[in-house]
């Protein structure tokens, strides 16, 4: 247990075997696709309607989605500093654990194994083929959000390099198809653009904030990169940049998109609307343009898919290496995957994808993730303590300083709206900590019978 006392700090080195260093494969392009993989997905293609539906104008959906992208940076760069200085898997559960305390170390983790990974790649998984039923009658869409899970799992959990290569090609065909989808309904849209419509009293209402929880939800994944740390080559610098080019590029497209979505349908008629690409093409050219597009963007949906299966498992690997999850869960196949980890996060996405409501699922998934990247943001304040560390995140401590007020905001104002959700989040917690508590008891009972 000595290796998650609070008491450790950053500055420590990280000593690795050989065959953790054989493990870095992962350079740049794959590590920033995994960003960009895992944040484009289910949100940017759902959640417009949703937010519209709220009450929100043309110009207060922009707005959030500018909010949004401002604050994923900020993240990106306190988790680029805090990654380069702790280059191992594991994403907050190992922050937390060593630069805070091990209990919220593993409450994280849970938080990451229900919330951070099965949970949206069920979500994903249900939007790729929501998408798919609108132009294939009577589409089961759960058994395929099943199936999809199920066969990339395998693929995941062959080969990290094969997995890496994969995921490359995947996000460079989703962004070209993103782009042509931007630059045709802009050229194609003749009507006046209603992203000039704002509703300044909208943005102090509750509806606001859980606006710009959905909005958190379409940026989560901005820290995908730091889940696989420990297989990021030269990670001390790979690592802070892939997050930063991954996070920019993302907060540039989904701009662009919405307006876009904006320009082309006039804001009423989005309102409450999930599949909303599929009506804005639709719109432009037709049934078999919108059948087309909704195809396309199934395709796309791939990719978060495939990226969230590729780094959750990492989080169960390491808890399991901390003696907080079963011995199997961190055992290595010939191909330095941890495969068992792996099935067990796609078992619990796949019960997720066939018992729980969409809408929903949303609001619980950004709700829970922006409190424990709050809680690791925060954790820098402690890392700066170190005068040793290599310091990368600019505009220090404005920067967290931003991550952390959006996050209190969006939080308590959230809580207010939607009390349900926060009390799923409170569960979610509190399994963790009797995790957490039911390990820490079996320590002092081992130590006291020695």
């Amino acid at each position: 247990m000595a290796d998650l006392n609070p008491s450790i700090t950053a500055n420590e080195p990280i000593r690795e075997t050989n065959s953790q260093s054989a493990r870095r494969v992962l350079t740049l392009i794959p590590a920033s696709s995994i960003v960009v993989a895992s944040m484009v997905g289910t949100g940017i293609f759902t959640t417009t309607g949703l937010m519209i539906q709220m009450g929100a104008g043309g110009g207060d959906v922009l707005l959030a989605w500018l909010l949004g992208g401002v604050v994923a940076l900020c993240g990106a760069l306190c988790y680029g500093e805090i990654g380069a200085n702790l280059p191992r898997s594991g994403g907050e559960y190992f922050y937390l654990s060593r630069l805070l305390h091990p209990s919220l170390g593993v409450m994280s983790g849970w938080v990451s194994l229900v919330v951070g990974f099965a949970a949206p790649i069920a979500a994903s998984a249900m939007a790729m083929h929501l998408y798919l039923a609108r132009i294939v009658p009577n589409w089961p869409v759960r058994s395929m959000a099943v199936l999809t899970i199920i066969l990339l799992s395998v693929l995941h959990s062959f080969d990290v390099r094969l997995g890496g290569k994969v995921l490359s090609s995947l996000i460079a065909v989703q962004v070209i198809l993103l782009l042509a989808f931007i630059v045709g309904a802009l050229f194609r849209s003749n009507q006046v653009a209603s992203f000039t419509q704002f509703n300044p009293s909208f943005w102090s209402s509750s509806a606001f904030a859980v606006v710009l929880i959905f909005v958190s939800f379409a940026y989560s994944g901005w820290n995908a990169a730091a889940y696989v740390g420990g297989e990021i080559a030269n990670a001390q610098t790979t690592l802070p940049r892939s997050l930063l080019l991954g996070a920019g590029a993302v907060g540039v497209l989904y701009v662009l998109v919405n307006v876009s979505y904006l320009s082309a349908v006039p804001t009423a008629q989005l309102s409450g609307v999930k599949e909303v690409a599929h009506d804005v093409a639709q719109r432009l050219w037709g049934t078999t343009g919108g059948n087309l597009t909704s195809a396309l963007i199934a395709l796309t949906l791939i990719s978060p898919v495939s990226a969230m299966i590729m780094i959750g498992p990492r989080v169960l690997e390491a808890m399991s290496t901390d003696g907080f999850m079963p011995r199997s869960f961190s055992r290595l196949n010939r191909r330095k995957v941890p495969a068992t980890a792996v099935f067990v996060q796609a078992a619990l996405a796949a019960m997720i994808a066939v018992t729980s409501s969409f809408g929903p699922l949303l609001i619980y998934i950004g709700f829970t993730l922006t409190i424990f990247a709050a809680l690791t943001v925060l954790s820098l304040f402690r890392l700066r303590r170190r005068a040793d560390i290599k310091r990368v995140c600019v505009g220090y401590p404005v920067t967290p300083l931003i991550f952390l007020a959006f996050a209190l905001w969006a939080t308590v104002w959230s809580v207010r709206a939607q009390p349900i959700p926060a009390l799923a989040v409170l569960a979610t917690l509190l399994v963790g900590y009797i995790a957490y508590a039911i390990r820490e008891m079996k320590i002092k009972i081992e130590n006291a019978a020695e």
